[in-house]
């Protein structure tokens, strides 16, 4: 068998409009799909990425219990979605996550790479990442 790789991480949040204000205005990302199936649910992307790189999928789920299931998931920071930079881009936005106030740890150099951690409003845990 051979792939093509990821072509998207889903990821559960309670407000789907809360989530696509933070993925879109803080992150950067943009909405590529809209989808009002049996649950809300949307896809984003990249503006810089290219056609085939994976996409964040995010879907509504109101009454999911999130405390409970990202303390089993990643209560130590294993389950995580992590986003990548270049060096040359990453103290620009390590500041731009200052000037929106989001709270974060780092940046940290784990292995052969510089990040910062922290959790979008529904307390999914995320990363940006540069190489060193």
């Amino acid at each position: 068998m051979k792939l093509d790789g990821v072509h998207h991480i889903g990821l559960n949040v309670r407000d789907l409009d809360r989530a696509e204000a933070f993925y879109t205005g803080v992150l950067g990302f943009e909405v590529t799909e809209r989808y009002a199936e049996n649950i809300r649910h949307l896809m984003l992307s990249s503006a810089s990425e290219p056609p085939e790189a994976a996409k964040v999928h995010l879907f509504e789920t109101k009454d999911l219990d999130m405390q409970g299931a990202l303390e089993t998931m990643s209560g130590q920071g294993y389950a995580h979605l992590a986003f990548g930079t270049t060096r040359e881009r990453f103290p620009a936005i390590v500041e731009a996550l200052k000037k929106r106030k989001v709270d974060f740890k780092g940046p940290l150099v784990l292995g052969k790479g510089e990040s910062v951690h922290f959790t979008d409003p529904d307390g999914n845990h995320l990363e940006i990442r540069c190489p060193i």
